[in-house]
């Protein structure tokens, strides 16, 4: 097969050429005295058609939304108490951790307040406030009747006075009205809320809080009085080792006894756990030293067990009002 001769083959690199063709060239045109005129000009041939203007589908065009999206709301919300069921997923539901601060009003029945270590049974007239970031699981029993009120952290960080950060245990008793009325102008507030309107009423409701009682002690079991010794034995051992770091489960097996025996023990004698009458004896003592002796108040820290200065401070401003130096100056 010559290399000059027609080919079959089709394809690159043997695709017909595009390069148009000018006019032939004449044996007279070689010798001729002048350059010969060009070629009639032929319209230019696009190497690559141009596809019509194809609609983009439905599909990959951005749908365009009409203002701003509208994100997770941070701000209140108003539930009724039978509606309200928290905790994992368990049966019955473990403690788990609200992002929200819950306020738990029972009206009329009972609800179980399961905490990682202890529980509490709410009845008719009492009132939780659950700060945020708290592990607990709420169960309401049948026919329970009451409000809930879900308080975003961020929200609540603006209220004065401020919600109480290691929350509360109240009974409402006779504020019930005025109490029922402020979370009712917060229902309606919060459809189309307004955050002056919403800030005037959070304070007023955290004022309203501030009005109740303290919360009533737990019921103790029917027919069980409480264990008056073994009450009064804790006490006495309590006292002498306040600059230990021993715990209640220690103290109360040096007592032949076990934690729970000894905490049901304080609740049904004093309304508080046994931890809690620790406090109190470790304040009690504080005021006496402050009163009486000029030790430094780092040392009393120290010898009533407080894990710190800073942490006795702390306990003895929220149980006085007072800094232990400004108690001490004005008790002289």
């Amino acid at each position: 097969m010559s290399a000059f001769g027609p080919s079959q083959w089709n394809g690159f690199p043997f695709s017909p050429s595009r390069i148009r063709a000018g006019r032939r060239v004449a044996d007279s045109d070689v010798n001729a005295p002048g350059i010969p005129d060009a070629p009639d000009a032929v319209p230019d041939r696009p190497t690559v058609d141009t596809p019509a203007a194809v609609a983009a589908p439905a599909a990959l065009r951005p749908a365009l939304r009409e203002g701003r999206p509208v994100g997770r709301q941070q701000g209140m919300r108003l539930l009724p108490l039978q509606a309200f069921i928290w905790g994992s997923r368990a049966m019955p539901p473990q403690p788990r951790t609200r992002p929200d601060h819950a306020l738990i009003w029972v009206i009329e029945g009972r609800m179980r307040l399961d905490f990682p270590r202890s529980h509490v049974i709410l009845r008719a007239g009492d009132l939780r406030h659950v700060p945020a970031g708290t592990a607990f699981a709420a169960i309401p029993a049948a026919g329970t009747q009451g409000h809930v009120a879900l308080i975003s952290a961020s929200l609540a960080a603006r209220v004065q006075p401020p919600l109480p950060d290691r929350g509360m245990a109240a009974h409402v008793g006779s504020h019930a009205a005025q109490l029922e009325a402020t979370l009712h102008e917060l229902a309606l507030e919060t459809a189309k809320p307004d955050a002056g309107t919403l800030s005037c009423l959070l304070n007023l409701l955290s004022l309203r809080l501030g009005q109740l009682q303290p919360g009533r002690p737990p019921e103790p079991a029917a027919g069980a009085a409480p264990d008056l010794p073994l009450i009064e034995a804790f006490l006495a051992l309590a006292a002498q080792r306040l600059g230990s770091a021993g715990s209640v489960a220690e103290l109360a097996a040096d007592l032949n006894s076990t934690m729970g025996a000894l905490d049901q023990a304080c609740l049904a004698a004093r309304g508080k756990r046994a931890v809690d009458l620790i406090h109190d004896l470790r304040l009690e003592r504080a005021v006496d030293l402050l009163r009486h002796t000029q030790r430094p108040t780092l040392r009393i820290a120290a010898e009533l067990g407080y894990s710190s200065h800073a942490h006795f401070i702390r306990a003895f401003v929220a149980a006085t009002g007072r800094t232990p130096d400004a108690f001490r100056a004005q008790s002289c």
